[in-house]
């Protein structure tokens, strides 16, 4: 068994959640999914085997990014934006990529869990066994462009573009238009 992530101190933003038991729930999320993790430190986790951009400053980048958008939100449109699902569900967002990659040597890859579900699908999967709401879960799984929805929440939808947005900042821009012209 391998020591426990100091969670806190890896995201700090995990304090923001006023909710004790969702607070809680992420990081034994996070926990679990660590212990099932073929890496030996969780800052060999990258945000992508394409590109080995560490994972930990793009996580907590788009967990800020999401609470900036939600304050813009609130103070120029009185939109109302719950702080607790959306900073829960930015933790989780990628939190199954621990076991989605694996090393090989000096390469990440994907292992073989990760060839076998969709991306973010075991992230929600143990989200739900810890007993986070349906809605994080929602958002875990439909936060990426891979995904056979769009998210539906506002909070959802905050999430997908600053994750994007995020992306594009860290490797490239994967965003394109394309003119489809039917009969």
């Amino acid at each position: 068994m391998k020591m426990p992530l100091d969670f806190p101190s890896l995201f700090p933003e995990v304090e923001l959640i006023r909710d004790a038991d969702l607070r809680s729930g992420v990081e034994a999320v996070w926990q679990e999914l660590w212990q099932a993790s073929e890496l030996e430190s969780v800052h060999d986790l990258v945000a992508s085997p394409e590109f080995p951009y560490p994972h930990i400053p793009h996580n907590r980048a788009v967990v800020q990014m999401a609470l900036a958008v939600a304050s813009t939100f609130e103070r120029f449109h009185s939109v109302t934006v719950d702080r607790d699902l959306l900073v829960a569900a930015a933790l989780l967002q990628d939190a199954s990529k621990l076991v989605e990659f694996s090393r090989d040597g000096d390469t990440i890859t994907y292992s073989e869990l990760g060839r076998q579900y969709p991306h973010a699908f075991w992230a929600a999967h143990v989200a739900l066994k810890h007993g986070l709401p349906d809605d994080v879960c929602h958002i875990i799984i439909h936060h990426t462009p891979q995904a056979a929805k769009f998210p539906t929440s506002l909070e959802g939808k905050i999430l997908y573009y600053v994750d994007q947005i995020d992306i594009l900042a860290i490797h490239r821009d994967r965003w394109r238009k394309e003119l489809i012209i039917t009969k």
